[in-house]
């Protein structure tokens, strides 16, 4: 009986290893590969749908726009629906009629109240029926001293269809920027 003894020599060691770590970075690259082509299909052209309710949303949020600058407490809440989130900046969530309204109306109470906003980019869910703004805001008022304030910050909006083909905000947040 012949037994064959079988010796690794250092170069087949390092020829194994190289082929295992070869075999698993064509497998890690492999599946890489695989979901950043599911991630392209997003980038496909606006609907119809899609480009009416990017122009609704930019209508609306213009004419929210007008409201605020006519210090209209009112006419800033009838944009948002009966369950809006609101989440003004340093106080807590407002997310019901109530709330809204009284944070709203603590902004214009403020001697000399100025809000103003405009948004810099609009998109919409390709079904039009949801979707989003985000801009910038301006807000100036007297303090207790009579001192003018000026704050400017940032806002995100989400709009959401309505039954009767109007757009209204189910969601608003707005944050000043850092103090100069």
């Amino acid at each position: 009986m012949t037994v064959k003894i079988r010796y690794f020599t250092c170069k087949n060691i390092i020829m194994k290893k190289t082929f295992f770590l070869l075999f698993a970075a064509i497998i890690y690259l492999s599946a890489c590969n695989n979901q950043s082509s599911t991630v392209e299909t997003s980038n496909s052209a606006p609907s119809k749908d899609s480009i009416e309710a990017v122009n609704a949303i930019n209508k609306a949020d213009s004419l929210w726009d007008d409201q605020s600058a006519h210090n209209s407490v009112q006419g800033w809440l009838g944009f948002y629906t009966d369950d809006a989130i609101m989440l003004p900046p340093g106080e807590k969530v407002c997310n019901d009629k109530a709330s809204r309204e009284a944070s709203i109306k603590a902004y214009f109470a403020m001697p000399s109240a100025s809000m103003r906003f405009q948004a810099t980019k609009v998109e919409a869910s390709k079904s039009g029926d949801l979707g989003y703004s985000t801009g910038a805001y301006q807000f100036g008022y007297k303090d207790a001293a009579g001192k003018e304030v000026h704050e400017t910050g940032k806002f995100n909006e989400t709009w959401k269809k309505q039954s009767d083909g109007s757009w209204k905000c189910i969601v608003d947040i707005w944050n000043a920027d850092p103090a100069k």
